[in-house]
C-alpha cells in the first residue's frame, strides 16, 4: 500500500521549469547582436560623414553575414567531429 502511495506523490509533484534553450543558443544570439550592433555604429558614423566611415559601412554589411555563417558553420564542425 505504502508502494502506491510513494507512487501516486511522485507523479503529482510539479516538473521544475526548464529553460528551452542552451549556453549555445544564447552565446549565437549575443554574436549576431554584436555584430548588428557594430553594423548600426558604423551606419551613424556613415551619416554624420566621412567617405571612410561609409566604405567601413558598406564592407561591413555586406561581408559580415557572410562571415558569421563561415564562422558559426566552422565552430559547430568542430564540435560535431568529437
Amino acid at each position: 500500500m505504502s508502494d502506491s502511495q510513494n507512487d501516486d506523490e511522485l507523479q503529482q509533484t510539479p516538473q521544475a521549469w526548464q529553460p528551452r534553450f542552451g549556453i549555445g543558443t544564447m552565446l549565437l544570439l549575443m554574436l549576431i547582436v554584436s555584430v548588428v550592433g557594430a553594423a548600426a555604429s558604423y551606419f551613424v558614423r556613415a551619416m554624420q560623414g566621412g567617405r571612410a566611415a561609409q566604405l567601413a559601412f558598406i564592407l561591413f554589411t555586406l561581408a559580415a553575414p557572410l562571415l558569421l555563417v563561415v564562422i558559426v558553420s566552422l565552430v559547430q564542425s568542430l564540435f560535431r567531429r568529437r
